[in-house]
């Protein structure tokens, strides 16, 4: 993580003034061999912080609008026969998205939450959140700093009404937490639906929502 600090002349001195100490000694009988000493304390200020990213993003410390829409076509030919279905879309494309996780905290908790099946906005027209599978992996470069490996997808809670699902958690060492890694969904196509499109929509509640806590 690269960061950019721009401080003015007034502003550094200032800095100085805030954060070190210094002192004098005057030796007014100074014969050879004598000393003088004079002291300066440091401080570093480090701020807390925390970052997530699921798909796409314009850096590792942005905060970036873009959500990412996995989309699966089901063939007619093969509605309902447990082909899985691969998506489209993604910021690594064929459904799959970056994962990257980093703070300065201590241990993180990962988990995903629905607001239920994922529906066609018609009563009864649903599928459940159990039919999308979720493949964890290494991403194909490492980014330097991070460890580069599967992380465990928080399984979907898979009730009704949705909600918070089953946490994973990243620990940490030495407090510091700095993984990444991709996520690949695919639709498992086991059940035979109504057509139509699901999800897609907040409304057809087809969207997950990803949070990271410091714990």
């Amino acid at each position: 993580m690269k960061k950019i600090l721009l401080v003015s002349t007034m502003g550094f001195a200032g800095l100085l003034s805030a954060t070190a100490h210094a002192e004098s000694t005057f030796n007014a009988a100074a014969v050879s061999g004598s000393t003088a000493t004079a002291r300066v304390d440091m401080t570093i200020t480090i701020p807390q912080v925390l970052f997530l990213r699921v798909g796409t993003s314009a850096s590792n410390t942005s905060t970036t609008g873009t959500v990412d829409n996995i989309i699966f076509t089901v063939p007619g030919a093969n509605v309902g026969d447990s082909s899985v279905i691969a998506g489209v879309n993604g910021d690594l494309t064929a459904g799959a998205v970056t994962v990257r996780v980093y703070g300065n905290g201590g241990n993180i908790t990962l988990n995903s939450n629905t607001d239920g099946p994922l529906t066609t906005g018609v009563a009864g027209e649903t599928i459940p959140w159990s039919q999308i599978s979720v493949a964890g992996a290494a991403l194909g470069a490492t980014t330097p700093g991070f460890t580069n490996a599967a992380i465990a997808h928080p399984a979907f809670n898979l009730g009704g009404a949705g909600g918070a699902g089953t946490a994973t958690t990243l620990t940490a060492t030495n407090k510091l937490v700095r993984v990444e890694g991709r996520w690949t969904y695919t639709y498992l196509n086991t059940t035979l639906p109504a057509a139509g499109t699901y999800g897609g929509t907040v409304a057809n509640k087809g969207r997950v929502t990803y949070t990271a806590t410091q714990v």
